[in-house]
């Protein structure tokens, strides 16, 4: 067996892999159960698709024109950006004088 495919995590795994069943090679995902084990291993180069070796070829045509099709994908955490003082203020400002205002009609 040869591995073809490194997937990002277990979707994106299987996807490839039932693209490769799609045009009738046989392909096998390993590693995909260890993405629970995150936090005790390493976050990535769990998941990954494999096939026979008398595939390889075919299965690699096919996985090229995978990649191909994908559009570029930022990274997969959003960037956080940082919330200006002001608007943080202005923010816990706000919410003060409502809860002023909740326990004053509450108190009444």
């Amino acid at each position: 067996m040869r591995c073809v495919y490194q997937a990002r995590d277990g979707l994106e795994a299987h996807m490839v892999a039932d693209l490769l069943q799609q045009v009738g090679v046989s392909a096998r995902v390993q590693g995909d159960l260890l993405q629970g084990g995150v936090g005790e291993l390493p976050a990535a180069g769990l998941v990954s698709v494999w096939v026979d070796n008398e595939e390889e070829d075919r299965a690699l045509e096919v996985v090229e024109s995978y990649q191909r099709e994908q559009p570029d994908l930022p990274s997969s955490r959003p960037s956080l950006s940082p919330v200006p003082a002001a608007g943080f203020l202005s923010g816990v400002l706000v919410g003060f004088f409502a809860g002023v205002l909740v326990m004053l009609m509450l108190l009444r």
